[in-house]
């Protein structure tokens, strides 16, 4: 994984830092170490999105400090959801342009894209885009020169709201990362991944593509989980707007066959019974139906171990 020069931070990443995942109705944050091959949680703490949740966040801040007062108050935030898009475009030319050059040009076409389906999907024709990261992920030259860049981005605004929750809770901010991309590269360690991914949080659902061990793509929808109300048709509702999710990738000829869940509201009623019977290959292509597994629900927010991974190593590379 190569990262583009004019990316990443200089000064040294700490060994035990900040993860927080503010996107949901829950709150975490966690104090991760990275002092040796694979980051370990310290400890950890949940607070509900509530009138008081600002407050509530500072304290916990207070109480881990108090806890692992070695841990540097520096934070990494994981992004997901609907307010952010993350995808690996594929750049080929002749092997006599220059790699950078490729990769600068891919990155314009990519906050494009990223403009015109966060605008729609978020229904705001003016919405501001920020690039979260972008790595060059792997150079191949053949006949041609083959560039694969992923890029995350994000409605900057929302971005805003997430720095405030940090600085508020008196912490430093390092940098955002998609939360998926870091899960992904966890789950790739041992064997590449070929998977979908579905983050199921109580009033969002992220269907996330991975071949090859790559975050190729990520679709979102907004959607409140709850309890009342009939569950069959509930889930029924559900599974049909992941059907439209699904039907938003393109160029898929066969999609994996293995569904990760992930998230709180993976835990529904039922949730876990209507996915594995529901008739994938009907309208989409499958050529089996997936096996459907549940991850833990902290696995997500403590994938962001990986920002710190991949710092380290790209600083021992210099």
């Amino acid at each position: 994984m190569i990262k583009l020069p004019s990316l990443g931070k200089k000064e040294e990443f700490p060994d035990q830092f900040f993860a927080l995942d503010l996107g949901g109705k829950i709150f975490k944050v966690f104090v991760l170490d990275y002092s040796g091959d694979s980051v370990s949680p310290l400890g950890s703490r949940k607070i509900p999105r509530t009138d008081t949740a600002e407050e509530d966040l500072k304290e916990a801040v207070e109480e881990l400090k108090h806890d692992f007062p070695e841990a540097k108050p520096l934070a990494v935030v994981g992004v997901s959801g609907p307010h952010t898009l993350a995808f690996t475009t594929v750049v080929r030319s002749s092997t006599d342009r220059d790699v950078e050059e490729l990769a600068v040009h891919a990155r314009g076409a990519a906050l494009e894209d990223a403009q015109k389906e966060l605008r729609e999907g978020l229904g705001e024709p003016k919405l501001s885009v920020t690039e979260i990261e972008a790595e060059i992920l792997e150079v191949k030259e053949v006949d041609k020169l083959e560039v694969y860049i992923f890029s995350s981005f994000a409605d900057g605004s929302y971005l805003g709201q997430l720095a405030n929750l940090v600085k508020n809770a008196g912490l430093s901010l390092w940098g955002f990362s998609s939360l998926t991309f870091n899960l992904v590269s966890k789950l790739s360690e041992d064997e590449e991944l070929n998977a979908l991914i579905f983050d199921i949080g109580g009033s969002k659902t992220e269907i996330s593509l991975a071949f090859g061990g790559q975050l190729m793509d990520t679709k979102s929808f907004f959607w409140d989980f709850k309890e009342n109300g009939n569950p069959t048709a509930f889930l029924d509702l559900w599974l049909n707007a992941v059907s439209s999710a699904l039907s938003a990738f393109e160029g898929v000829e066969t999609f994996p066959p293995k569904i990760f869940l992930t998230g709180g509201a993976a835990a529904f009623s039922g949730l876990l019974e209507v996915l594995s019977s529901y008739p994938w290959s009907k309208d989409h292509p499958f050529e089996v139906a997936p096996e459907v597994v549940t991850l833990e629900e902290e696995k997500l927010p403590l994938s962001l171990g990986q920002v710190a991974k991949r710092v380290k190593e790209e600083g021992s590379d210099e």
